[in-house]
């Protein structure tokens, strides 16, 4: 419903209709509709980030399942309800600061996952604002594509996705080559 109608325009009432949850429990469980929304965007945000798979890939030193994990992160959802929720979560994050917080906060420990993602592929304190910039890259892609599809949801992503991962794999490829040019020269 949040989907069809956006989150301002679904009301407690159509809430409980359609889950079969009577009003009375809904705001046992949930003080307001905000907290219902806040609970759907935490738990959205907080999924697609699949946090637990790239750390324990990190952890690993597994530099395959990092690569991927950041390719994946690139490509937006098959779904398009995904997508649509998502926009209607950054939608309401421009209008409500509670919401805007968990945003913030999960863009906060994506980028610092994404940091150290690419701190393993590419290591050095000298490469930092080089780690730093790529990351910013990589979520402005990831947001660039799901706006892309959600404006165009017939035009073809294949060699669009194919193109932003080339060039994602290409900078992560130079900046670890330059991350073994330091480790040598150092050595």
């Amino acid at each position: 419903m949040f989907i069809e109608n956006g989150f301002h325009a679904t009301g407690i009432a159509q809430i409980a209709k359609e889950s079969g949850v009577a009003v009375g429990q809904l705001y046992r469980d949930f003080s307001a509709k905000e907290d219902i929304v806040a609970a759907i965007v935490n738990t959205d945000c907080r999924t697609f980030m699949a946090a637990d798979s790239l750390r324990l890939a990190i952890d690993e030193g597994n530099e395959v399942q990092v690569r991927d994990w950041i390719r994946q992160f690139v490509q937006p959802e098959d779904e398009p309800d995904d997508g649509r929720l998502f926009a209607e979560i950054i939608a309401e994050s421009g209008r409500n600061e509670r919401i805007a917080a968990i945003f913030d906060s999960t863009h906060h420990d994506v980028r610092t996952l994404m940091l150290a993602a690419l701190d393993m592929l590419a290591p050095g304190a000298a490469l930092s604002e080089r780690r730093s910039a790529l990351a910013d890259v990589i979520l402005t892609m990831s947001l660039g594509l799901l706006h892309h599809q959600l404006v165009r949801p017939r035009a073809p992503l294949t060699a669009l996705v194919h193109a932003m991962t080339a060039i994602v794999d290409r900078d992560i490829d130079a900046i670890s080559r330059e991350a073994q040019a330091l480790t040598l020269a150092d050595a």
